[in-house]
């Protein structure tokens, strides 16, 4: 990205050019470096949570993804009205995520860095990272099984409890963006929410006797007439010499 920037500058005034390598010398370190801790008075630009917290089922411990620092904090919740911070746990790049396995294992989904960084929460600990397809959203289990939404990949990735070094099954979501997901109350099915599942919004590709071209479609407003009849809308020009419309 850097270097298109800087590509598409040649010929661009020489300061300029100046200003944006300084940019880039500032935010590549910034985004490469392993400190957990935000910067200090900059706005952070990370994405979007889906599933941030998770407490344990035996509510002794509480997990919080740190998306700007790239870290899950671990809180002691026994006393629910006064969690202690624990640790903060270094993980992949933007954590969106985290699920508790049982009480002693997480689950971290890392959005930008498209990889999930099992965590043993007693031992405070990365203990396994496994690789996904792009841009992963969110993580639930069921029976034996994990199932990873991938956003930008349009896909379910399947994972072997007992065979972690497995490839992962694929699953095609037939929908744009599947994020948030959750499991039924008996384990039997998962389900997978469609970020951009579509509001309403339609494509008109205009073309004249196209099947799927919608201004042709029946139920439209002039009945299919294609092109629309044109309405002919008044005149609302001022005449220079008087204050009427012009004819």
């Amino acid at each position: 990205m850097i270097k298109s920037l800087t590509s598409r500058l040649m010929g661009w005034p020489q300061a300029l050019g100046f200003a944006v390598v300084a940019v880039a010398a500032v935010v590549w370190p910034l985004a490469s470096q392993s400190d957990t801790r935000p910067t200090e008075g900059t706005v952070n630009l990370e994405t979007a949570h889906v599933h941030p917290l998770d407490v344990a089922s035996d509510m002794k411990r509480l997990l919080v993804a740190n998306t700007a620092a790239h870290t899950v904090e671990v809180y002691d919740s026994s006393d629910p009205r006064n969690p202690r911070h624990l640790a903060a746990i270094p993980v992949g790049l933007e954590p969106v995520s985290v699920r508790l396995r049982g009480t002693g294992e997480a689950w971290v989904v890392n959005q930008l860095s498209d990889s999930i960084s099992i965590i043993d929460v007693y031992g405070l600990s990365v203990v396994r990272t496994l690789k996904t397809s792009n841009e992963p959203a969110d993580v639930v289990f069921a029976g034996s099984r994990a199932f990873v939404s991938c956003a930008d990949a349009n896909v379910v990735e399947v994972f072997d409890l007992n065979n972690l070094a497995a490839a992962p099954q694929r699953v095609a979501i037939a929908g744009e963006e599947p994020r948030a997901m959750a499991v039924s109350s008996d384990g039997t099915k998962v389900y997978a929410a469609i970020f951009e599942s579509g509001n309403g919004t339609t494509v008109l590709n205009g073309r004249s006797g196209d099947s799927i071209n919608v201004v042709s479609r029946t139920e439209g407003p002039y009945q299919g007439q294609n092109p629309p009849p044109m309405r002919a809308m008044p005149s609302t020009r001022r005449c220079p010499a008087r204050r009427t419309p012009c004819r």
